[in-house]
Formats: structure tokens, sequence, C-alpha cells
């Protein structure tokens, strides 16, 4: 008689929470206008602080990676599971129930430390319960769940934020939710995932406390310089000064000494501890090494169009905010689709020639923007974002399974955290990469111009600009290609071997 097939039911719900959290990481980015007006600040005050909402969670969610990540290899993966789902509910009720800008923002950092561990432990949760010729397909649909929830999340803000209930704000709402979704989620997690012991193994406390206090001083650092471009810059506005005093201040020049040295330290206290919090030995496996050094780098390619396409949109284009993130979304939706595809690809292929295939296919679709204007065609452009967001998608689960199969089962979630936290520390300096090149090339070129009172008036000056804009994004866009075929350079060390089986992944 034949086996019956049941559906996993656990990792359904596994995927679904690393949505929730993956939600939140985006949610705030259309209601923060409704956020600083309840929170009464003002224009200045809004443009400096409320930038932190967002950042507070992009801190708290790299940080909390890889520390988290090693708890749940030590004490079983679906209780820290359930924990990290626990402090992100908690964080979800202090963001809703914050009085100030800085209440939210502290809220926001633990809300972020309970969403920013349940991608990795999720990621070892997915290892653990398939087998292992179903390993790439499991991590392609966990990267998907948390890319859709990215994806999703400033659509689902807005939606949410227009309930008008219990005389509540209705951004406000976009918090309360978390808690009985949290709460369902939960009592699923538990009734259908198999509590797997730990290896009770001793947590590197040390050793995460100083990659902690390295990740914190790097982002805060480049968030400072960043916070000063808040306000369209230009060379009559000051801007430009401010931002270059901030890189140059004591404070911001202080945290780069201090994560240089965070660092340093953690290096040298992982090789001399008997229970180091990542194994140093890992990186000489090429594979582990690769994995990581690429995921870097594709953060720092993709948050190139995460920030230049609605902002090509809104200055080039003079379009509003709204068709900025429409026009943005048929980029983001392909990254999950991508994901799940690349999976799919490593039972046919290697991990090496599917990240492969996904980082040519980016830089073509990244060649291809940087033609984008006026009169571009919207269903060609819609084929350049398919191609650019398919091509990120593919490539995360051959990272995945790259860095999380050649470990141990015990540092499966270590790795996981490990990975992601690069990832997101390859968005933090490409944002001030793009930033620092954008702003010295716009002034470079707007410095060239030489116009007259005639110009002004019958618009050449303004088409002169708008020309200056289009090139600097188109540079950025071009160099986001440069850095995708870079990328091909470690991932030559990925595994050759392709997933074996043809048994289905739900068997």
């Amino acid at each position: 008689m034949a086996e019956t097939r049941r559906w996993p039911w656990g990792l359904v719900w596994t995927a679904l929470i690393i949505f929730l959290a993956a939600l939140d990481q985006t949610v705030v980015i259309t209601v923060l206008p409704n956020v600083v007006s309840t929170l009464g600040l003002s224009v200045d005050q809004a443009l400096e602080q409320g930038i932190w909402v967002i950042t507070g969670y992009l801190l708290g969610y790299t940080v909390a990676m890889p520390l988290l990540g090693r708890i749940a290899d030590a004490y079983g993966h679906r209780r820290l599971f359930l924990a990290a789902l626990g402090v992100f509910v908690v964080g979800s009720i202090g963001c809703a129930l914050a009085n100030s800008v800085w209440s939210l923002v502290a809220w926001r950092i633990v809300q972020a430390i309970g969403g920013g561990a349940v991608l990795p432990i999720g990621l070892a949760i997915a290892m653990d319960e398939v087998k292992p010729i179903h390993h790439a397909t499991a991590l392609g649909i966990m990267g998907a769940a948390g890319e859709a929830g990215g994806v999703l999340g400033p659509a689902y803000g807005g939606l949410i934020s227009q309930i008008q209930l219990l005389d509540v704000d209705g951004w406000r709402w976009v918090f309360w939710l978390n808690v009985p979704l949290g709460a369902v989620l939960a009592w699923a997690i538990i009734r259908t995932l198999p509590d797997r012991p730990g290896n009770r193994g001793a947590v590197d406390y040390v050793g995460g406390g100083l990659i902690a206090i390295s990740l914190t001083a790097l982002t805060v650092a480049l968030s400072r310089s960043l916070g000063s471009l808040a306000v369209e810059p230009s060379a009559e506005s000051g801007n430009l000064d401010q931002y270059a005093v901030e890189w140059t201040s004591p404070l911001t020049i202080g945290l780069l000494l201090l994560t240089v040295v965070s660092f340093i330290g953690f290096i040298w206290w992982e090789r001399r501890t008997k229970t180091p919090l990542i194994e140093l030995s890992a990186f000489r496996t090429p594979a582990f090494s690769a994995a990581n050094i690429t995921n870097l780098l594709v953060g720092m390619a993709l948050i190139v169009g995460m920030v230049n396409v609605p902002f090509f949109v809104g200055t080039v284009l003079s379009g509003d905010a709204l068709s900025g993130g429409l026009t943005l979304m048929r980029l983001t939706v392909m990254i999950p689709i991508g994901a799940v595809l690349g999976g799919m690809l490593m039972r046919r292929i290697s991990a090496r020639l599917v990240a492969s295939l996904g980082m040519i296919i980016t830089a073509v679709g990244f060649c291809l923007l940087g033609f984008w204007n006026l009169e571009t065609n919207q269903w060609m452009l819609t084929l350049y974002l398919l191609l650019t967001g398919t091509g990120f998608g593919l490539v995360l689960p051959a990272l995945s399974a790259a860095a999380i199969g050649n470990v141990a089962r015990e540092s499966m979630g270590t790795a996981a955290g490990l990975l992601n936290a690069l990832r997101m520390v390859g968005i933090t300096l490409g944002v001030s990469a793009l930033a620092s090149w954008s702003l010295s090339y716009r002034n470079s070129l707007n410095s060239r111009l030489v116009l007259t009172l005639e110009d002004l008036e019958n618009g050449k000056a303004l088409a002169a600009f708008t020309q200056n804009e289009m090139t600097v994004y188109h540079s950025t866009f071009f160099a986001a290609a440069v850095i995708c075929l870079l990328a091909l350079i470690p991932i030559w060390w990925l595994p050759r071997e392709r997933s074996e089986g043809d048994t289905p992944l739900f068997a």
C-alpha cells in the first residue's frame, strides 16, 4: 500500500511567520507620514528623526541574526523560533503604544530582534524537516516568503492604515494586528512542528556581543551620514556640505573606529575561545566563504534597484510616490518567484550554475535599465524590471544551500544568521556608497552647466538638469551591473553538484 503524502504544515506556518516578520521591514514606508504627523513632529524633525523608524528595524534585524541563530542551535530551533516570534509580538505592542518617535524607534529595534531571528532559524528548520534532496526547494520557499513580505509591506501598510476603529490611529493597527496573527501562528507551530532538542553546546555571548557592537556601530555611522540626505540634496541648499560634515564628524569617525576595533576583537576572541560563535574554520570551505561574500555583493546591488527605481520615477518622470512604488513592484514581485524557481532548478543543475545564471540575468537587467529614458516603452521597462528581480531571486536558494549545507547540523542556525546579516551589511554599505557617488557625480555634472536667463525661461535649464539626473541614475544602474558580474568570481567556488533526487517535496 502506497504511503500517504502529508502536507508539511509545520513548514507552511514557518514560512508564514517569516513572511509576517518581513512585512514589518517595509510596512512603515507608506504610513511614516501619518506616524510623524500623529507624534507631532515638525517637517525638519520628521525628516531627521523619522528615518530612524526604518533604520531602527534594519539595525535590530542585522544585529540579532548571528547570535540568536547560535542560541537556536544550542536550545532547539522550534523553541527559539517561538521565542523570537514572542519578542516580535512584544515589540509590535510597544510600537502600537508608542507616544514619541524615539520610543517607537526603540520598540522597532525590539521588534526587529525577534523578526531578524525568524529568518535564519526558519531556514535551519527547513533543513531539519525535509530530506536532503529537498533542501534547495525548501530554502527557496523560505527565502521567497521573506522576499514576498518585503515586497508587499508598503501596500499592506497603506491598506491597514485605513482602519478607523476604537478611536485608534490607523497606523497603529499595522502593529496591533501582529498580536492575534502571532498568537495563531504560534499555536499552529506548537501543534505541527516537532520540538527537536538542540545540541546543548555553550553559547559564545562574548563573541555575539562583539559582533553586535561592530554591526551596530557600522549601521549607526552610515545612518548618521544618510540622515543628512533626507531632503533631496542640492548644492544650493548646503545639504552636500552637511553630508560631508557628517562623514568627517568625530562621532562618525569614532563609530567607524569602533566598528573596526570590535570586529578585530571578535576575530581574536573567536580564535582563542573553545566554543566560538562562528567556527572560523568554516571559512576555509570555499563554498561557505563564497556564499557569504556573494550575499554581501547581492545586498549592495539590490539596494540600487530598491532606491533608484522609485527615485527615477519621482525625479525624472515627475511621478508620484504611488507610481514609483508600483514601478518598483515590477522588480520586487519577481524576487520570491525567482527564489522558488532557483530552488527547483537546483534539482537539475548545480548551485554554481543557478547562482551564475541569476547574477548574469540581473546584470543584463541593470544594463537595460541604464538606458531607461523618457521615451522608454512601458512594456520594455516592465521586461527590464522583471528580469532584474528574477535574477535576484534565482541566486538566493543557491547561496543559502551553499552556506547552510556546508556546516554541521548544530551550526545551521548560526550559518543562516551570518549569511543574512552579511546581506543586510551589503545593503547598508550599498546605500552609503550610492548616496556618496550620486551626490558627487550630480554636483559635478550640474557645476558644468552654463545657463542663461533665457534658458531658464524657455525650459532648457530644466531639460539640462533632467538629463543630468538621468545620467546619474544610469551610472548607478551600470555600477550595479558591474557588482553583479563581480559576484561571479566568488560564485565559482559554489558546489558544482546538483541536488540529486526526483521525489516531490511534499512526500
